[in-house]
């Protein structure tokens, strides 16, 4: 159906996904340090550490590169040790990291052409940055990671990858990206949450971007260097003598302590053995919340939204149109199942209101656009079923087709298998128990399980679940950093993305008008990105290609001796390690 282009492995998922941010960038350090800013008083703890800083997470991270797989747990750590031209602050403004400056309109750092609708870029990289084995990072290390991400056999799809066609170096501190046509996310092509450059002399570029031995022993250009790294128990980073910016990082060591249980990790900040917990569930919250010597740090902005992901294509299969799922390829199904399903009591009794109803992708400023929600109702949802075909016939509970136009056989059960990740936690398990107990009283039979996220984010080849299309109803959240959501949502709905490994709009849902709107959202007017946009939430709403249930919680603890520490949707808690201290 598609032209093959790059392999790609880029995870929207629990923790995560690509895309950038244009408008309202900010790049001073007075804004930055605005976004970390802690109260004028520090309670004083005092902890025995032998100087460490703890910092406690559920899993080893993959590797170091945030752009090949996305648990969150990689993006932790490669923030500590690599950096990117750019970064993203809480409130989803750019700030430079290796670019000396931000390129724009105004400044001459972006070119224009409208007659053939290109662009070029010019970057302008700090001189002063150093890797670990004292050679300088230049404009070499940002060709040599491009080429390697863009390379067809162990390259990747990242965000921009379809919209650049080189880029060339102008000296050995300035370099030009040239597009094939307008790409409003070009500050982050080379930075945000997920890409980092990586370094020329260091890495085997036969080994391949996703691959390379450097992404499990990186050579950092960062706040930290990667002294020791025991798998299943810890990792601890040790301050870069060497790092450009002058006095930082504040602290000298940083231990990454892994403990799955997540009551093990709550104690430990209850008892002082740690310094730092990520990701906390709405129950670890309100349990810590009045606990003396810790804090908590929320996102300023939500991003991540609880979302059913159904399959319109037949288990096993890539293509919904040569073979549809035999329940969920009908509209009106999935518009009954959204009915169905009473949002509200799941966010107030599982996740105690600290989650809220989502029903758009287009929910944050600047891009808001007003969709009607469609609001729980189990008498519309058996009617849409009805309609559909789908009737229980023998009285036992569950619908069967009788007259259905899926192309499934007559008298087939409606049942399905109905999968979420295990990492997320008792919340999200209790969450699916309760929708399946919703949707089984309108007749939808559905078989519960669990499976661990890097099976269900897998790349193709490695069996993943989701790129092999191996599902019928999953369950997990994502949604985009930052304020542009052009690529996000090219990732989860454009027709190309169904492709494997190349996005993962793995509901394999194709519709050409949302292509063509989407296709035009690629201008840097921002007005009529906002005209396309809101029609583009209208199809979204009509199709349900995915059904939008409720908003995530960020939270992270931290002790009160550590300042600087700040949540953030838009990449992950290590974003501004180099500002964490220990005030005793």
């Amino acid at each position: 159906m598609f032209g093959t282009k790059f392999k790609a492995l880029t995870l929207l998922t629990v923790f995560v996904l690509l895309v950038a941010s244009l408008v309202g960038c900010r790049s001073s350090e007075d804004e930055k340090k605005e976004a970390t800013a802690e109260p004028a008083q520090v309670e004083k703890t005092k902890v025995s550490r032998d100087g460490s800083f703890v910092v406690v997470i559920a899993e080893d991270p993959p590797s170091f590169n945030g752009a090949a797989t996305d648990t969150g747990y990689e993006q932790l750590v490669m923030e500590m040790t690599m950096l990117g031209l750019t970064d993203l602050d809480p409130v989803g403004s750019v700030f430079p990291e290796l670019a000396a400056e931000l390129p724009a309109l105004e400044n001459g750092g972006v070119a224009f052409d409208e007659d053939a609708w290109t662009m070029d870029v010019t970057w302008k990289m700090r001189d002063d940055v150093y890797w670990a084995d004292g050679e300088p990072v230049t404009a070499d290390d940002v060709i040599f990671t491009w080429d390697a991400i863009m390379d067809p056999d162990g390259g990747i799809w990242v965000d921009g990858s379809d919209y650049s066609d080189s880029v060339e170096k102008v000296d050995d501190y300035t370099f030009v990206v040239h597009y094939n046509s307008v790409y409003p996310d070009y500050l982050l092509q080379f930075g945000g949450e997920n890409v980092v450059i990586w370094p020329e002399h260091y890495c085997d570029a036969e080994q391949g971007f996703v691959a390379w031995d450097c992404g499990r022993e990186p050579l950092s250009d960062g706040p930290f260097l990667l002294q020791e790294w025991m798998a299943g128990d810890h990792l601890t980073f040790v301050r870069n003598p060497t790092y450009f910016e002058a006095g930082k990082p504040h602290l000298d060591k940083i231990i990454v302590r892994v403990v799955p249980d997540p009551s093990v990790r709550k104690i430990m900040m209850v008892e002082g053995d740690a310094d730092v917990n990520v990701w906390l569930s709405p129950t670890i919250v309100d349990e810590l919340k009045d606990a003396p010597g810790i804090k908590l740090s929320s996102s300023p902005v939500t991003r991540w939204v609880m979302r059913l992901i159904p399959n319109l294509a037949a288990r096993g299969s890539i293509d919904s149109e040569a073979d549809p799922h035999p329940i969920l390829s009908d509209v009106r199904v999935r518009q009954a199942i959204r009915r169905a399903i009473d949002v509200d009591l799941i966010a107030d009794e599982i996740f105690l209101g600290h989650s809220k109803a989502v029903w758009t992708e287009f929910f944050r400023i600047p891009y808001i656009c007003d969709v009607p929600r469609i609001m729980y109702d189990v008498e519309i949802a058996e009617a849409l079923l009805e309609q559909a075909g789908w009737t229980d016939g023998d009285g036992d509970g569950v619908r069967e087709c009788h007259g259905c136009t899926t192309g499934a056989e007559d008298g087939y059960k409606m049942s399905m298998e109905f999968m979420t990740y295990a990492e997320y936690g008792e919340e999200l398990e209790l969450s699916q128990q309760m929708m399946a107990e919703m949707l089984g009283n309108v007749g939808i039979e559905l078989q519960l399980s669990l499976v661990e996220g890097s099976v269900l984010w897998a790349d193709y080849e490695s069996g993943g679940i989701e790129q092999q299309g191996d599902f019928d109803l999953n369950l997990w959240d994502d949604g985009y950093p930052g304020i542009d959501p052009t690529d996000f949502l090219w990732q989860s709905y454009y027709s190309e993305a169904a492709l494997p490994d190349y996005g993962w709009n793995v509901g394999r849902w194709y519709n050409e008008d949302f292509d063509a709107l989407l296709d035009e959202a690629y201008t840097l007017d921002e007005g009529y990105r906002q005209e396309l946009f809101c029609q583009m939430a209208e199809i979204l709403n009509e199709q349900a290609p995915q059904i939008l249930l409720w908003s995530g919680v960020d939270v992270h603890a931290h002790s009160s001796r550590a300042t600087g520490v700040q949540a953030t949707v838009n990449d992950v808690v290590t974003w501004n390690v180099a500002d964490w201290e220990i005030v005793e």
